[in-house]
C-alpha cells in the first residue's frame, strides 16, 4: 500500500495520445490516400507500415546506371525468376529494383483464382516502382481519339 509519501505517476494523457478515429494499414498508394483523405476530414488518423523508410539517392544505388552496365542488362537470372514465378510476372522487375518486391517464398500465400500478389515492403509501397508506366486515367484517356 503506498503511504501519504509516494509518488504515483500516471500518464493521463496516455489513452487521448493513443486513440485514433481510423487506423490505415500499410502506406502504398491506396493506403497514403486514404489516411490523407482521412485526415482532410478531420480525423486522428494513424498509418502503420511494415516496410522500411527508403531514403532519396542512398536506397536507389543503381538509378544512374544503363541496363549494358548491368549482367544480362538488368535482367532476373532464370533461376531467381523460377523461385520467384508471382512476381516474376512483372515487366518492372529488374536487378536494380529486385530489393523493392518480396520474394514469393517469403510471404507464400493461396491462390485460388488467377490474382498475381505483389508485395512491397517499404514506405509508400509500390508506388516507389512506377515501371515506366503512368496511369492518367482523364476522360481523353478513355475515348478514342
Amino acid at each position: 500500500m503506498p503511504n501519504d509519501t509516494t509518488i504515483v505517476n500516471i500518464n493521463n494523457k496516455g489513452v487521448d495520445q493513443n486513440t485514433f478515429d481510423a487506423i490505415v494499414i500499410g502506406s502504398g498508394m491506396s493506403g497514403g490516400w486514404a489516411a490523407k483523405e482521412l485526415c482532410d476530414h478531420g480525423l486522428k488518423t494513424l498509418v502503420l507500415e511494415r516496410g522500411r523508410d527508403v531514403k532519396h539517392i542512398k536506397d536507389y544505388p543503381t538509378t544512374n546506371k544503363n541496363p549494358w552496365d548491368f549482367p544480362h542488362r538488368g535482367r532476373m537470372p532464370i533461376k531467381t525468376e523460377k523461385e520467384n514465378p508471382i512476381v516474376a510476372r512483372l515487366l518492372c522487375l529488374w536487378r536494380v529494383n529486385r530489393s523493392f518486391f518480396v520474394k514469393d517464398k517469403e510471404h507464400p500465400y493461396v491462390q485460388e483464382k488467377p490474382f498475381d500478389w505483389i508485395r512491397g515492403y517499404q514506405v509508400g509501397g509500390k508506388s516507389l516502382l512506377w515501371a515506366r508506366a503512368t496511369q492518367r486515367w482523364s476522360k481523353f484517356d478513355l475515348k478514342v481519339p
